[in-house]
């Protein structure tokens, strides 16, 4: 069957889901908030807007014209999280209570709102203690979104762990890095997935409707100083320098089970980590 399906927040993510779903027959509506970005959407979507962050009138008619709304806003910096994820969030709650018109929903979070678990395992019923400002928007955008279940919406909430894939390749990011000194030891833990099985979860939600959380993150753990230290020795470079008297930025040292979404059927393409 045929799905309109809007996706809001149409970037890296959502521009390989909707080429997929345009492909299998689904109406397909992008948004972005950046204009140049329109020619591009263009080439795997039926249709494209400009949606600015304060449009409540575009959002409802995305609402009242789509079966299903996709939302993979990503923040172009720090200090627009509150605007890009909680505002959004927000906005669609109130619309939902007022046009009475529920509508499935799937939105892509983030694993650092699980924030530090000191290098346990955590699961998608782990407690979430994200410590920075960005992190606790993050979670607060998650509540607002589930609490649409109280309007009779179907939400499915995956939180996707760091992102690579072409043109975010691992090896490019540490060949930027080198000659500068990395923050902490190294010893944290990664949680990655590569690009083609994020878009293939989000394509598995639609399909088999899932609903509640879902981790999205391939089978291997290595710390992040094996990673690169890996890539190092794979290509011959230098071994990247740590600084244990600086603060890591990554949000925490745990590691992310993918059980609940594997038990579900979705099955990885890319379990193990790519260092091209």
């Amino acid at each position: 069957m045929n799905v309109k399906i809007a996706i809001i927040g149409c970037g890296y993510i959502g521009m390989k889901a909707a080429a997929h779903w345009s492909e299998m027959g689904h109406h397909v509506t992008a948004t972005t908030r950046h204009p140049e970005r329109l020619p591009d959407l263009a080439k795997v979507a039926q249709k494209t807007l400009i949606l600015k962050g304060d449009d409540e009138e575009g959002l409802a008619s995305l609402i009242a014209a789509n079966d299903v709304l996709v939302i993979t806003i990503a923040a172009d910096s720090i200090d627009q999280y509150e605007n890009a994820y909680l505002h959004t969030s927000q906005q669609i709650r109130a619309l939902a209570l007022e046009m009475n018109e529920p509508r499935r929903l799937i939105y892509t979070s983030s694993t650092s709102v699980y924030g530090d678990h000191h290098g346990l395992w955590v699961d998608e019923t782990a407690s979430l203690t994200a410590p920075s400002e960005q992190g606790k928007i993050l979670i607060q955008s998650e509540k607002t979104y589930l609490s649409l279940s109280e309007c009779h919406w179907h939400v499915c909430i995956l939180r996707l762990a760091e992102i690579y894939g072409p043109d975010r390749e691992i090896s490019r990011r540490a060949k930027h890095m080198e000659g500068h000194k990395l923050p902490g030891s190294g010893d944290q833990y990664t949680n990655m997935v590569h690009k083609e099985d994020v878009a293939a979860a989000l394509d598995y939600a639609l399909r088999y409707r899932l609903e509640g959380i879902y981790n999205v993150v391939d089978d291997e753990h290595p710390t992040r100083k094996e990673l690169y230290d890996r890539i190092a020795h794979q290509r011959h470079w230098p071994l990247l320098e740590w600084d244990p008297t600086l603060t890591s930025m990554h949000g925490g040292n745990k590691r992310v089970s993918n059980h609940k979404i594997k038990s579900e059927g979705f099955v990885f393409s890319f379990p193990h980590r790519i260092l091209d």
